[in-house]
C-alpha cells in the first residue's frame, strides 16, 4: 500500500497511548495554491513529562519534511498557474 504523500509521522516519539504525532497537509481553502498543515496526536501523554532529545529530533524531522513538501507543492502550483500552455504537474501526490 502506498503511503499518503501528504501525511508525515514522527515515528521516533514514544507515548503511553501508542499514538504517533502526525502532520497532514491540506489545500488552504482561503488561499488558492497554498497549503496548510494540521497536527494530530501532539496532545498525548508522554512516558515522562516532556520529550527526549531523540523525540525532539523526530518531531523536527517531520516538520522539516512537511515544510519541504509545502514548498514543492506551492512552487508547482505557481508554475502551473503562470504557464497554462504547458503540461500541468500534479500537486496532489
Amino acid at each position: 500500500m502506498m503511503q499518503n504523500p501528504n501525511v508525515f509521522t514522527a515515528t521516533g516519539v514514544i507515548n503511553t497511548e501508542g499514538i504517533k504525532p502526525t502532520i497532514t497537509l491540506h489545500k488552504d481553502p482561503f488561499n488558492e495554491g497554498k497549503w496548510i498543515a494540521t497536527f494530530e496526536g501532539i496532545e498525548c501523554e508522554e512516558m515522562v513529562n516532556g520529550y527526549t532529545y531523540d523525540e525532539l529530533l523526530s518531531i523536527r524531522g517531520v516538520i522539516t519534511d512537511a515544510l519541504a513538501a509545502i514548498e514543492v507543492k506551492e512552487t508547482i502550483w505557481e508554475f502551473n498557474n503562470n504557464n497554462p500552455k504547458y503540461t500541468h504537474y500534479d500537486i496532489d501526490s
